[in-house]
């Protein structure tokens, strides 16, 4: 009985850890790259064609909307974002399936990439060079959010729903822009990629669509109930649920 009840929990790690073939793909793919860029001798040398920078898109180089997403400036730029598509992607593909999934993930990269790349180039007149899967798993995230979200995440100590979870990175690089963060971090690039699902969407099946706006309409019914309770609690308690300069 011993043995049979230490198989079972050996199958379910297993399959925790390596269960989701999306997850799988974009982890190797990624790591790969990584690998090659850090570990092989000149590997970094010659990235910069692949690198998403306005001056390639006008020489043609039109690859670095995709290539730019796998390249990544340091060993925790690297492993926050493949945490992320572990968590999310697998949320995502349980909803939607493998194609789909990477469809979000590459719809959302490049989403993110183009539309982060022309504000900052014809708003901000700023010649800013992207490059990660950030904007890839912001669409994820926006992704879980609409299609599941009361899944429990474990990123924090305590428990968070996938729905509060996204908001909270929405803010924080809503933050992050406004204040205009030296952080090193496109944080117009994360936005454009969790809102790149409202596009993505309307190329999904009439039941994905259904299931998304579903999802929508729980996500703005919760928000509507949570600032009403955190205006009673100002009000009657002189206490805040959420962050001064939220609301």
């Amino acid at each position: 009985m011993g043995k049979n009840k230490d198989k079972k929990e050996s199958f379910n790690l297993f399959q925790f850890l390596f269960g989701s073939l999306t997850v799988d793909i974009i982890l190797a793919l990624n790591t790969a790259v990584f690998y090659f860029m850090y570990y092989v001798p000149k590997g970094n040398e010659n990235i910069q064609p692949f690198i998403m920078y306005p001056g390639n898109l006008i020489n043609g180089k039109v690859w670095c909307v995709i290539t730019s997403g796998f390249i990544h400036g340091s060993l925790s730029h690297f492993l926050w974002n493949m945490f992320g598509v572990f968590i999310f992607g697998k949320i995502v593909e349980k909803k939607l399936g493998v194609r789909k999934t990477l469809f979000i993930y590459f719809g959302a990269l490049t989403i993110s990439m183009l539309f982060s790349t022309m504000v900052y180039v014809f708003l901000l007149h700023k010649n800013v060079a992207i490059i990660g899967a950030s904007g890839a798993v912001m669409g994820l995230i926006s992704g879980a959010m609409l299609l599941s979200p009361f899944t429990i995440t474990y990123e924090m100590i305590l428990p968070i729903p996938t729905m509060v979870k996204g908001w909270m990175f929405f803010y924080a690089d809503i933050q992050g822009f406004l204040n205009q963060a030296s952080d090193g971090v496109s944080h117009l690039a994360h936005i454009f990629g969790f809102l790149s699902i409202a596009v993505l969407v309307y190329f999904l099946s009439h039941k994905d669509k259904k299931a998304m706006k579903v999802g929508m309409l729980i996500n703005i019914f919760s928000i509507i109930v949570l600032l009403l309770l955190n205006h009673w609690l100002a009000n009657n308690t002189h206490w805040n649920i959420l962050p001064q300069g939220i609301i």
